[in-house]
């Protein structure tokens, strides 16, 4: 069996390691930045070792860009495009078009070369992951996306971008071990409802010693100039300023909070929450940036607020509450075009949301945790997007079978393990769980385990085929 390992950025240092735990498993790598590539070659047991940008400006000059839209024609590029949150909006349609078009063009050439059966991607956040995705679809490979189970310390695979259940789920024994934890998990949540807490908390154990970024921030930045310069100047996740801005955040982070404060005191002017019925939708991150799914299709959420308002029933309060993500950041206009709409209620950033959902009519989201919050808490929810929990409640309700929040913990149980993957970086304590041998064993593992079930469950769709 191959598996090839989508490396973005930080989690090569993860991913390159997971071939101790993968005996028999030809692992290769695919590279889509210079960091994950350098990362990789530290890993001899990688079979293969591809850089996205190797040979690429040649590339991006010489692409026949009609010829690869037409042989590829079942892929829809501008789904692929809109993936990209803002790195390349800025450029011309042409331009973006021949790029996505030689960044395929470059993934055919890896995926022809190394003939994987699967293709592990640890997060589609990116134009070229979202390609990687639907080629390797295209050519017959398997695509495996990391999940979090949101509500808890689970981990599973999927094997759609939007981060769906496995299919093999209702194929999966169920265990009196997990209704037990789900019946205990939800009497706990809602006896003592709060946000859901996505620090992990497992046990670390021993820890690969070497994890920690060894180059200082001016190293990193010289090494930015340079491939923007060069090798990878078509490359515009590399943004210098954005850069820079991470770098300091704890300087920005605190101007940005205090201006916003003061926006939000004299300018917006937040309400209390009302006394009597309202619905509740809380702002998400623009562009649409959930741990569990890319959607890019609900970046206008002036036109979300919009469709909540002629789509329900009544005439409450519609409470809304900004993403602490967000302070500071968006466009003064962008407040007084929800402020102008009747029935729009602003609340003070520092309300607790879990609280705003205990006490709304009914909870909107686009795909984000108010939504699996309401349901828990058996509060109404309308979500505008897909995710693992809308697909759930409409597959068990086409077969008429039991969907309660108990029903669901079980199930996302069932095809989950006690893993994390996730970008290294955060805080020193939650990497030494990432690279915890044992973290990395249990992805490893639970890896192998999906593979294996799935390959079981489409075998006989094959043979009726």
């Amino acid at each position: 069996m191959k598996i090839a390992f989508y490396m973005m950025g930080g989690y090569a240092k993860v991913l390159r390691r997971c071939v101790d735990f993968l005996p028999g498993v030809e692992a290769s790598a695919v590279c889509p930045n210079w960091q994950s590539y350098k990362e990789a070659e530290l890993e001899p047991r990688l079979t293969d070792i591809d850089y996205l940008y190797a040979n690429f400006n040649e590339l991006f000059d010489q692409i026949d860009v009609s010829g690869f839209c037409e042989r590829f024609s079942s892929i829809n590029l501008y789904e692929v495009l809109l993936v990209d949150k803002a790195h390349f909006k800025n450029r011309t349609g042409d331009y973006q078009l021949r790029y996505i078009c030689a960044v395929g063009q470059r993934l055919l050439e890896i995926f022809e070369k190394t003939r994987p059966d699967c293709l592990l991607l640890p997060i589609i956040e990116t134009i070229d992951s979202m390609m990687a995705y639907r080629l390797a679809q295209c050519l017959g490979i398997r695509p495996i996306i990391y999940a979090h189970g949101r509500f808890s310390n689970l981990s599973f695979f999927s094997d759609s971008h939007y981060e769906l259940l496995p299919p093999y789920l209702e194929s999966l024994e169920s265990s009196e071990a997990d209704d037990i934890w789900a019946q205990a998990f939800i009497e706990d949540y809602r006896a003592r409802p709060a946000p859901f807490n996505y620090r992990p908390a497992l046990e670390g154990g021993d820890v690969y010693p070497d994890f920690q970024e060894k180059h200082g921030s001016l190293f990193r930045l010289l090494r930015n100039v340079w491939l923007k310069t060069g090798v990878e100047k078509h490359n515009r996740m590399i943004r210098l300023w954005i850069s820079f801005q991470v770098r300091f955040q704890h300087l920005f982070l605190p101007v940005r909070n205090f201006l916003y404060g003061l926006k939000e005191k004299y300018y917006i002017r937040p309400r209390q929450i009302p006394e009597g019925s309202f619905d509740f939708f809380p702002l998400h991150f623009s562009p649409e940036s959930s741990i569990n799914v890319p959607a890019a299709f609900y970046i206008d959420q002036t036109r979300v607020v919009d469709r909540i308002l002629l789509d329900r029933q009544g005439n409450d309060p519609l409470v809304v509450k900004e993403h602490p993500a967000m302070y500071g950041f968006r466009p003064s206009g962008f407040y007084r075009s929800l402020l102008h709409r009747p029935m729009v209620h602003f609340v003070h950033r520092k309300t607790p949301s879990f609280e705003l959902i205990r006490k709304a009519r009914t909870v909107y989201s686009v795909t984000g945790t108010a939504c699996l919050e309401a349901f828990f808490l058996g509060i109404k929810w309308i979500q505008y997007g897909d995710n693992f929990l809308s697909d759930w409640i409409r597959r068990r309700q086409a077969r008429a079978m039991d969907c309660s929040p108990e029903a669901f913990i079980r199930d996302v149980r069932r095809v989950s393990s006690d893993f994390v993957l996730y970008s290294p970086g955060r805080s020193l304590a939650d990497d030494q769980i990432l690279f915890a041998k044992s973290n990395v064993q249990k992805l490893s593992t639970h890896l192998l385990f999906h593979i294996k079930q799935g390959n079981r469950f489409r075998k006989p769709e094959q043979k009726e085929g």
